[in-house]
């Protein structure tokens, strides 16, 4: 049996993907991040060993043709990486090691040549000629960049969040609901005027079951608002006596990449129509879109990531804005206007026109499989099997 091996290595998690040359899946593996930058040579090298011996698992070595490795972090560290890695893992095979970049690229289109656009984590876009990327634009990492990523949503979301909490910051003193925490509200206050508890407090804040939490304070939002789902997954026992502190407070005890959690968060509360989630979904997207447009050239636009390959607003508010607007080439300036095609269709151009197909990527480890497999199949083969590696199930 002729088999090729795909890897896909991120910061978060790394996956292998074991394929026949046919597209036939076979097994995989999964462990943690690999990327060499982010946690260093020797833990992104055990969990790219773990992840690839499980791949591998009651296979021979000598029935693997060739690997395919995209790895996230600097070329060199990871073309070492991989050298550390496959020299013992997998002595003599041929080993070619590849951004995530183009890997993300190749999951969505078998074309060689065109444009990424990935927001995950992170964000960054990249321009691919003969799968190679050959300009990108972002990927600053959070503290620089990563404009519409699933950071810089979550971020959004709570800074909007604590503002707002801050201009309601009147009210919280006044809450005797239970669960809320603040001592002495309404008696101190001047009792029934603010919330006295045979009144009905606990109702009106919601702190006893979320529902309402952040409404009870002024905040617009309730059960389904971003700002309340926001309160609820940062501070599940309510908002206490203080609540800008304690969600500032929630905020800076995590890992600052831990804000991406709330992005979910943004795009249920936009879907369900809350103005706020909306506002920073649209804003998202227009940074998204500006970011692609600095590096496009021409070609299909595939869209990877984690916020990009989910159905949500985020997706959608991307795609109609490449629908409505000019994709400014950054080699000759010339323009194409992009148009969406079928999600998960393969993105096509039309030199006459310059329409350019959208696309959502797939299976990133099977892609880096098919780029692998590519190396001993024709160009007709590889093109028609590309489906069989990136689909997924």
């Amino acid at each position: 049996m002729r088999l090729v091996l795909g890897v896909d290595a991120g910061g978060t998690s790394s996956r292998a993907a074991l394929f026949t040359v046919a597209g036939e899946p076979v097994r995989r593996g999964c462990a943690g991040g690999a990327n060499p930058g982010a946690l260093g040579r020797d833990p992104a090298a055990a969990n790219l060993a773990a992840a690839v011996r499980a791949a591998l698992s009651g296979v021979a070595p000598v029935q693997v043709e060739a690997v395919v490795v995209g790895v996230a972090g600097s070329p060199e560290a990871c073309a070492a990486l991989a050298d550390q890695v496959f020299g013992e893992v997998l002595p003599g095979v041929p080993v070619t090691s590849v951004g995530d970049i183009v890997t993300a690229f190749a999951a969505g289109t078998a074309a060689a040549s065109g444009s990424v656009l990935i927001s995950g984590t992170g964000a960054i876009a990249a321009k691919i000629i003969d799968h190679r990327a050959v300009a990108t634009a972002d990927g600053f990492g959070w503290q620089l960049g990563d404009e519409g990523s699933a950071f810089w949503l979550g971020r959004a979301a709570a800074r909007a969040t604590i503002r707002a909490l801050a201009t309601a910051g009147g009210d919280a003193a006044g809450c005797d609901a239970p669960g809320c925490g603040a001592a002495g509200g309404g008696a101190a206050r001047g009792g029934a005027a603010r919330g006295d508890a045979a009144r009905g407090g606990a109702a009106r804040c919601g702190a006893a079951t979320g529902d309402g939490l952040v409404a009870g304070h002024g905040v617009a939002g309730g059960s389904g608002g971003m700002a309340a789902l926001v309160v609820r997954h940062l501070l599940p026992d309510g908002l206490g006596s203080d609540p800008v502190a304690r969600l500032a407070a929630a905020v800076h005890a995590r890992p600052p990449l831990a804000l991406a959690e709330l992005a979910p968060l943004v795009s249920r509360a936009a879907a369900a129509g809350d103005p706020q989630a909306v506002k920073i979904v649209r804003e998202a997207a227009a940074r998204l879109v500006a970011t692609l447009r600095s590096v496009h050239g021409a070609g299909p636009v595939v869209l990877a990531g984690s916020v990009l390959t989910s159905e949500g607003p985020v997706r959608q508010a991307v795609i109609e804005l490449l629908a409505s607007r000019t994709v400014r080439a950054a080699s000759d300036a010339a323009e194409t206007k992009a148009v969406t095609g079928m999600t998960g269709a393969t993105g096509t151009t039309d030199g006459t026109s310059g329409t350019v197909g959208i696309t959502v990527a797939g299976d990133v480890a099977g892609a880096a499989a098919w780029l692998a497999a590519r190396a001993v199949l024709s160009a007709e083969e590889a093109e028609a099997l590309h489906p069989a590696f990136t689909t997924t199930t």
